[in-house]
């Protein structure tokens, strides 16, 4: 699996560029805190914060969505104790939040997923699923704290995970229609490593269109554009 070490000023801006620079969303790595850093004290001893961050499956814009491994080295099922930890840290985050929300546990294929349900429960989706996904996040450093190897959990809303991807497929085949049929390229809105991987994973088979991203962070943009016809040579 590929793995790369960083250092920032602190662990969460440490993570956060080792997503950027894998292109993952954080249920796709495992985050091992190598150094948590120091603010040092007058200016001396100051220590910059170092993880590690491990991809839990390879991903890539030319390969489909890889199923959970079941092999050797296939990330663990959650105890639940991790789930409750996360359970309990997250229904104290929407009270803070004054977010009136049940949470539904469920697992499905060893996959661990909170479901918020309740009337405020679209406020903690956010633009495009922004604080979804950062709840998600937060919720698995908690989760995950012990237990390095253990799979991330999914948060969820309603189904707007499904919704989201299903309109994501949509939009691209639209999208990828008028690219072949103006010979131009597209580029899209910013989106999350997540987002964007159900934009390749679209249009991966399809022989007249490529996909690749552009721009720096984590919302990077997305280009649909004609595949370039292979050259013989002469």
């Amino acid at each position: 699996m590929r793995a790369i070490e960083l250092e920032a000023d602190t662990v969460d801006a440490a993570v956060a560029e080792g997503l950027r620079q894998l292109a993952v969303s954080p249920e796709d790595v495992r985050v091992t805190v190598l150094d948590p850093g120091s603010r040092g004290v007058l200016g001396l001893g100051v220590r910059k914060a170092r993880v590690r961050l491990e991809l839990v499956r390879e991903i890539s814009p030319q390969a489909v969505a890889a199923e959970p491994s079941t092999g050797e080295g296939a990330a663990e099922s959650v105890t639940a104790d991790a789930v409750e930890r996360a359970r309990a840290a997250l229904a104290e985050i929407c009270h803070l939040l004054d977010a009136s929300v049940k949470i539904e546990v469920n697992r499905s294929a060893g996959q661990v997923i909170f479901n918020l349900v309740g009337g405020t429960s679209g406020f903690l989706i956010g633009k495009r699923g922004q604080m979804l996904d950062a709840l998600e996040y937060v919720v698995n450093r908690i989760a995950v704290r012990d237990e390095p190897h253990a799979q991330q959990i999914t948060l969820d809303v309603e189904g707007y995970r499904e919704r989201r991807r299903q309109y994501l497929e949509g939009l691209a085949r639209r999208l990828g229609a008028q690219v072949k049929r103006k010979h131009k390229p597209i580029e899209l809105e910013p989106m999350s490593p997540r987002d964007r991987r159900v934009i390749h994973i679209t249009l991966q088979s399809d022989p007249a269109l490529t996909t690749r991203s552009t721009g720096e962070g984590y919302y990077r943009r997305l280009v649909i554009a004609p595949k370039q016809p292979s050259r013989s040579g002469a």
